[in-house]
């Protein structure tokens, strides 16, 4: 199966003074595809730590978690087309 929740790394490629590309030639690039650790950041509350092993969605912040829903209904959505239902 294809994993549902991919991410990419971009890196400025542009040419000139760092991160001041010409005017009409900001350049990004690819890194890395990832879809094997992607992370919600929005969820970054909720992650269990050694300091923090009892946290929970409870923890995240009503915005951040309302933006955490969206994603991921965007994600359940696209799963449900994908498996038919």
């Amino acid at each position: 199966p294809i994993p549902l929740w991919w991410t990419s790394d971009f890196i400025n490629g542009s040419q000139g003074e760092c991160w001041k590309p010409a005017e009409g030639e900001e350049k990004w690039v690819v890194g890395e595809f990832n879809c094997s650790c992607v992370g919600i950041s929005k969820c970054l509350a909720a992650y269990c730590k050694s300091d923090t092993p009892n946290v929970s969605w409870k923890d995240i912040p009503a915005g951040e978690a309302a933006d955490a829903t969206i994603y991921g209904n965007i994600v359940g959505k696209e799963a449900a087309k994908m498996l038919g239902v």
